[in-house]
């Protein structure tokens, strides 16, 4: 290759590389699935049922720890006429695993106040160990699938 090609391919090639976008670090894509995990749970601290039918998917399939397994539809319905309300959420320890830059799975744990008048007519407090599966979708995170489960050990 004559040196004036050699020059031209690698300015060329340069340019390329340099004009190419950024892709985001794992560490970011797992800040961002937080995020939303975390405007989840501020959603339902606060009743905020439009937030919660952006940031769940349609097919979510949601199971308490209760084993009751509500839909996208069912569990929002329950928000709405006040059989589930939620008082708060504290998490106790979250880790997010990345599966590509399109998935990510949430596991750890909740300590959760609620009333849910579906199981009994009280509030009570209840620790969970938590499973959860975000996908991207449209360019923002949605939750797809939960599944929790009472934490019965001694504090």
């Amino acid at each position: 290759m004559k040196p004036l090609h050699l020059f031209v391919a690698l300015v060329l090639g340069t340019t390329t590389l340099q004009a190419a976008p950024v892709p985001e670090s794992t560490s970011e894509i797992s800040h961002q699935v937080l995020a939303t995990e975390h405007a989840r749970t501020t959603a339902l601290e606060h009743s905020d049922l439009a937030a919660l039918e952006r940031i769940m998917a349609d097919n979510v399939t949601y199971i308490h720890a209760s084993g009751k397994v509500d839909t996208k539809s069912s569990y929002l319905e329950a928000i709405r006429n006040g059989q589930l309300h939620y008082i708060s959420w504290r998490p106790l320890d979250l880790h997010v695993r990345m599966l590509g830059n399109e998935a990510a799975v949430i596991n750890g744990e909740y300590a959760v106040k609620v009333t849910d008048s579906r199981m009994q007519p009280t509030p009570f407090d209840i620790d969970i160990f938590i499973l959860t599966v975000y996908q991207r979708h449209n360019g923002r995170w949605q939750q797809i699938a939960w599944q929790s489960t009472r934490d019965t050990r001694t504090h």
